[in-house]
């Protein structure tokens, strides 16, 4: 009898290699796994959107064609289909509806518009002299986000107006200092966030003199005569909301103390806290905490989920977008004020070919060997009539 069939016959009569590889290759496994449990696809750096531009640069909003970065020297806006770049200090959104990509660009009185029938930027003159920090259009309607001293308030105004000066309805009154900050379109009108600072006389404070600010979300809708409509619907912890996305059939607002979801006006806590956050192209959102993060949280079809990333995060998260490969990239800058970015591949989440995606697969095959190894040695007992 040769040796491997005395091996086998030995094993099959005692069984104890099998037990033996079995055990370790659980144990082992294991411990593989747990340290393969690193989110892949993680990379320093992002794409280069901005071909002509050599410096460090932070990407702090994109829309259409239309990218607002920061540099040393400031902020600038570049348009990618023409190249065209142009100093903007003061710039604090791009939005793009209807083929018309709008900019606030901290000019009191205006904002600036591009489209494919404009040969660079122009003048959009409003009748009335607000500076406008943020837009989003609806329908026939640009609701804008504008500068009241210390403080934010609301504006309309429609967007069919031939005049060259358009007209813009009556600001908002609010009920407190309102901090608002981010616009997302609904079926019913706008969801609006940020934050809500408390008066001085708030209870609880007791005289302070640096009121907190606390996670706000309102809904707008407009009146016949386009006056903005609020309405209070979140009004959490010490805070902020500081990004909106559609989700499912609500939307989440992602805050600096804890996350929403949103849906006919009723409101679930998620129990999230981030600086940034943004939806993959598969329409999960992706939350991004503070600088030295040692996780990422994953919003997907109502449950969340916790990624280990292979470094904690260097940056301080600012902005994030998804681009047009499905490549998430996140820019801030660092503890020295340095600007950086991070991408992240979210393919290779859940590939196959991941390191994760390996080792199970290598986990499940062996399994499967030494299991089928112990069933045919029963087989094989059973059929000589051997005991085991």
């Amino acid at each position: 009898m040769s040796r491997w069939n005395e091996f086998i016959q030995e094993e099959s009569e005692h069984q104890w290699l099998s037990f033996a590889v079995f055990a370790l290759v659980i144990i082992s496994g294991g411990i593989m796994i747990d340290w393969s449990n690193e989110l892949s696809g993680v990379k320093l750096g992002a794409e280069d959107l901005l071909d002509n531009v050599k410096e460090d640069t932070m990407i702090v909003d994109i829309s259409g064609d239309a990218i607002l970065y920061e540099t040393d020297d400031g902020r600038h806006i570049y348009l990618t289909d023409t190249e065209e770049n142009v100093a903007s200090p003061y710039a604090t959104c791009l939005e793009s509806y209807r083929g018309v990509t709008y900019a606030c660009e901290g000019v009191s009185g205006e904002i600036s518009v591009n489209s494919a029938d404009i040969d660079g930027w122009s003048s959009m003159m409003l009748s009335q002299d607000l500076t406008v920090i943020d837009v989003s259009g609806n329908g026939d309607d640009l609701l804008m986000i504008v500068q009241d001293g210390t403080s934010t308030s609301l504006a309309s105004m429609k967007l069919d107006q031939a005049s060259s000066t358009k007209s813009v309805s009556a600001v908002t009154i609010n009920d407190g200092d309102m901090q608002l900050d981010v616009m997302q379109s609904t079926d019913e009108g706008w969801l609006v966030a940020g934050g809500w600072k408390a008066p001085i006389n708030f209870v609880g404070l007791n005289g302070t003199n640096s009121p907190p600010i606390y996670e706000l979300i309102i809904e707008v809708t407009l009146d016949a005569e386009g006056t903005p409509l609020i309405e209070v619907l979140y009004l959490g912890g010490e805070g902020a909301i500081h990004s909106i996305m559609p989700a499912g059939d609500g939307f989440i607002a992602a805050g600096t103390v804890d996350s929403v979801y949103i849906e006919e006006k009723e409101t679930t806590n998620l129990g999230v806290a981030s600086k940034s956050a943004t939806a993959d192209k598969r329409g999960d959102i992706w939350f991004f905490g503070d600088i030295g993060s040692e996780n990422v949280a994953i919003y997907s079809d109502g449950e969340i989920s916790v990624e280990k990333l292979p470094e904690p995060l260097h940056i301080m998260p600012m902005y994030s977008y998804t681009d047009s490969t499905g490549t998430i990239a996140i820019h801030g800058s660092d503890a020295s004020q340095e600007m950086g970015s991070l991408s992240i591949d979210t393919d290779a989440r859940k590939s196959f070919t991941s390191l994760r995606g390996m080792m199970d697969f290598a986990f499940i095959m062996v399994s499967l060997m030494i299991l089928s190894l112990m069933l045919w040695n029963i087989a094989d007992s059973i059929k000589t009539g051997e005991v085991f």
